[in-house]
């Protein structure tokens, strides 16, 4: 079914199949003499833009219309790009979960309450004006980075169902955590991972700066606001600087995270290639979890809005290399994600499976009815052994958990 979608609502990888005149007044060169055409590039945009107020899409066709698929559809044309993305993949390391999800989940819980001591002992330490004990920083984001190697998804499991009021605290170590993640996928060496590890958990103390009130607003920020909270990025490379363990290279990824591949980030306008990699690494993963997570002005994206909305603006804020690279690594149902059954069941995914993308290892919290569950049931949605008369479990969409009544720190193991 067509949609009207107004011009400047389109984005690259929408198939237009029809426009606000006749085809023949269009003069567009090849290949636009068919009747209908996907969006490949931003000259193509602009071709678009530039003659039409509106056109109809075609929600069945093209990558980039996914905000009108259903969600089955939507899952659907994620998994198929994941898969295309996934053959391009040239990872520099391999790394193998050396252990199971259960016994290091248990190892991670106690790595990231050290993380938390630590970090809040940074922010502390610096608001007294004393200097923090860097070697302290090193040594959990050494323990991390080795959980994460060793796992991939406890410590990310962890982290988001860790997420409470804390918001500097919540924000800062699923950064770090979420980072290590891409990080170690992407194959990065231990050493480059240590750095990276570092950078992302302080790249933010520039805040502590920041009055409260600017930083909690929920209307429009005013440009000396917005000048204001953008002055944390040259606070935090100025505080790091003082704590003197640290590696430049840390300081230089602090520096750049605001940074965007088109130049319009700051404080320098950097782009493209000025951008280091672990700088870009940095940027994306503190925006991803900046969507992800509940703000005084909106709500929480679900992943899936958050990774699409990414896609669509590749190489635009971020590299579109690795934000393909990052979707293929996060998946679609994200380790700690909460998703709806189609028995109407609600669950948490806990452990994603990388070759059936939509059947992940998920604990069962609710039952069909929607009440709490005293015993949580685990079940391999990949893995089900069912009589042909009953029917398999199957993820209907992503959802809220506050919405059913589902606090995400009663599930912190």
């Amino acid at each position: 079914m067509k949609r009207k979608v107004a011009a400047e609502d389109l984005s690259v990888g929408m198939y237009v199949a029809e426009l606000d005149r006749p085809w023949e007044a269009a003069p567009f060169e090849s290949p636009f003499e068919l009747q209908g055409f996907a969006i490949h590039s931003v000259d193509d945009l602009l071709k678009v833009k530039n003659l039409c107020r509106y056109v109809y899409i075609d929600p069945n066709l093209g990558l980039g219309a996914t905000r009108y698929l259903s969600d089955e559809h939507q899952f659907r044309f994620a998994l198929n790009m994941i898969q295309e993305i996934s053959r391009d993949l040239q990872a520099r390391e391999s790394y193998e979960e050396r252990t199971p999800m259960e016994e290091e989940v248990v190892r991670a819980s106690e790595i990231l309450n050290d993380t938390h001591r630590v970090y809040e002992q940074v922010l502390n330490d610096l608001k007294a004006g004393h200097q923090p004990n860097a070697g302290a920083v090193k040594n959990v984001v050494g323990e991390l980075v080795e959980s994460v190697l060793r796992n991939a998804s406890a410590a990310s499991w962890l982290a988001r169902l860790k997420k409470r009021d804390q918001l500097a605290y919540s924000h800062s170590i699923s950064v770090c955590v979420l980072g290590l993640t891409l990080g170690r996928y992407l194959g990065l060496t231990k050493k480059e991972l240590n750095t990276l590890g570092v950078a992302t958990l302080l790249q933010d103390v520039g805040k502590i700066s920041i009055p409260l009130h600017v930083l909690s607003k929920v209307s429009r920020l005013e440009p000396v606001e917005r000048d204001l909270v953008q002055l944390h990025v040259r606070k935090s490379v100025s505080l790091i600087r003082s704590m003197r363990e640290l590696p430049n290279h840390v300081v230089n990824i602090t520096a750049m995270h605001h940074e965007r591949f088109d130049g319009t980030g700051y404080p320098q306008g950097l782009s493209r290639s000025e951008i280091s990699l672990l700088a870009s690494i940095a940027g994306l993963v503190d925006s991803y979890e900046a969507m992800t997570s509940v703000r005084p002005y909106r709500r929480a994206k679900t992943s899936f809005e958050a990774l699409m909305e990414l896609y669509d603006e590749r190489d635009r804020a971020h590299p579109g290399g690795l934000i393909e690279h990052f979707i293929q690594c996060v998946g679609i149902f994200p380790v700690g994600g909460f998703v709806r059954l189609n028995t109407g069941e609600v669950a948490v995914v806990v452990q994603r499976n990388r070759i059936q993308q939509l059947k992940p290892k998920v604990m069962i919290l609710t039952d069909r009815k929607g009440q709490k569950l005293q015993h949580p049931q685990t079940v391999d949605l990949a893995a089900q052994f069912l009589l042909p008369s009953r029917l398999p479990r199957s993820i209907s969409q992503l959802v809220n958990p506050t919405d059913y009544q589902i606090d995400p720190g009663e599930l912190f193991l």
